[in-house]
């Protein structure tokens, strides 16, 4: 894999999660996905600025911008953050070294694009109102895109916490916030 899955075309990328090879898979491609939604989220914010008939509030909707615009750059980090925890874990299985930390940056990971999925939603529910009519389509698919990308890192979570013995305080604090997360 290239040091990051943002040099890769799309097309090369697509190659790759669909190749036989381990990486990238579902974490990484939720990941660029929630990325893409949050980027999304920002075009209907820019839009609703520029349009001729804006009289929104332009603090409100800049600051969402701007809230937008960190969030995507979290979520473009952690699509390369999977790669590397699975790198990780893998090489440790390898050399049959102890796995705990990296099944932890398994778990760690995908709990990360979920929570930051989040929050890409919980700005789109505050752009609810305000963006223009014909930008507000795009504002839902941005949203469901960001729902699909919580759920889906949440199955990985739900596999990798099967790998933690039963009573171990981490899986059980994951479990909890992986439920809360939850949508």
């Amino acid at each position: 894999m290239a040091d990051s899955v943002w040099t890769a075309t799309l097309a090369q990328f697509r190659d790759r999660v669909a190749s036989h090879e381990p990486l990238p898979a579902g974490v990484t491609s939720a990941a660029v996905s929630a990325t893409f939604a949050v980027a999304l989220l920002c075009k209907v914010l820019q839009v609703t600025m520029r349009h001729k008939d804006f009289r929104g509030d332009p603090d409100l909707v800049n600051g969402l911008l701007r809230d937008a615009r960190d969030t995507s750059e979290k979520l473009s980090r952690l699509a390369d953050d999977d790669v590397l925890a699975f790198q990780e874990y893998m090489d440790c299985a390898r050399r049959k070294q102890p796995m705990d930390a990296a099944i932890r940056k398994t778990i760690e990971v995908p709990l990360n694009v979920a929570r930051t999925a989040a929050e890409g939603i919980t700005l789109c529910e505050k752009a609810v109102g305000h963006v223009h009519a014909v930008v507000a389509p795009d504002l839902g698919v941005a949203a469901g895109l960001l729902a699909g990308a919580v759920r889906s890192t949440l199955i990985t979570v739900s596999s990798n916490l099967n790998q933690l013995p039963e009573n171990d305080p981490y899986r059980m604090e994951a479990s909890v916030e992986a439920g809360r997360l939850a949508i």
